[in-house]
């Protein structure tokens, strides 16, 4: 898409404008990791990947289904001394059973306390490809690295995507009237499926989130097109081919910006930056007087930014 293109496509969306003081809470692939992270850097109160980077939207889905439900259980599983949940990716682990149990009934706490107070859900979808135990019939979140016989492969069709979101957009919407949704397709490429195959899923993602968007207070941030198309360079993607470079996300970054926030944010953005850059300047001689008036400058700068904006969010 050329920028005229883009820009067509803001006009369109008629996104809601975000403001420091509106909270998020991000899922899904590693994108939400990159994505997330930087607005939490930027003064927003996010929760991100509490579940840790999950790549389908059905084990997503349950997720969210499970903070709210507390008659869903998350399946566990022994791999030598450690314990993960088939629901959640290898980053929630416990060295015994009552351990895992712990950390995921504080992470259901903590996720539905977020998704009740949240302004913004960000959700990245990242492959249609999913693996569903052969023992249960139910998709995985994670295969932890378990023998391939376990599973059944298969590419998930947009319908049961959609069934299966329409539902959480229903929960959320009962439970955070004021919620909004905002749907994403990672540009990661899921070459190890096969480059047909990978384009296949992705297809089926986008044409899902087609149809989830037409709900009310559902949205698509095409994150997808703009790298792949935009940028469309392979010095945007790592020596893997497949996963976007720092330079590509604070690309995109610029374009969310330019997306969702108005120019006084924009404005706020830009100072915090100037003082970030002012704090990670290299000194050479760190016992200096310049080094000192350097570092005491900085300080009355921030001080003086945070006592301005006092809905910017420093974790």
């Amino acid at each position: 898409m050329s920028e005229n293109n883009y820009q067509q496509w803001l006009k369109q969306q008629a996104y809601p404008k975000i403001s420091h003081g509106e909270s998020f809470v991000f899922f899904g692939s590693c994108f939400s990791d990159e994505l997330g992270n930087i607005i939490r850097s930027n003064g927003f109160e996010s929760l991100v990947n509490p579940g840790g980077t999950i790549f389908h939207p059905l084990a997503l889905a349950k997720l969210i289904e499970w903070s709210f439900d507390q008659t869903i259980s998350f399946r566990t599983l022994q791999h030598e001394d450690i314990f993960f949940s088939w629901d959640l990716s290898g980053t929630v682990f416990g060295m015994s059973l009552e351990e895992l149990t712990t950390k995921m009934e504080k992470l259901r706490v903590e996720l539905r306390n977020h998704l009740l107070k949240a302004d913004h859900l960000f959700v990245t979808f990242g492959s249609a490809w999913a693996y569903r135990l052969v023992s249960d019939g139910e998709i995985v979140a994670n295969c932890h690295k378990q023998n391939g016989q376990l599973f059944q492969k298969e590419n998930t069709p947009v319908s049961e995507i959609v069934r299966s979101w329409s539902i959480v957009l229903a929960i959320l919407k009962k439970e955070n009237p004021k919620l909004k949704s905002y749907f994403t397709v990672s540009p990661v490429r899921h070459i190890k499926d096969g480059y047909i195959e990978n384009n296949r899923s992705k297809s089926r993602l986008l044409m899902a989130v087609e149809e989830l968007q037409a709900q009310s207070g559902v949205f698509y941030f095409p994150a997808y097109e703009f790298v792949l198309d935009d940028l469309r360079d392979y010095r945007f993607f790592k020596t893997d081919g497949t996963h976007p470079t720092q330079e590509a996300v604070l690309e995109l970054w610029d374009f969310f910006q330019s997306s969702f926030f108005a120019q006084e944010t924009m404005d706020m953005l830009l100072q915090w930056q100037q003082i970030r850059q002012a704090e990670q300047h290299k000194i050479l001689y760190p016992k200096s007087q310049a080094a000192r008036k350097h570092m005491e400058t900085t300080m009355k700068r921030k001080a003086q930014f945070l006592a301005k904006n006092e809905r910017f969010f420093i974790p």
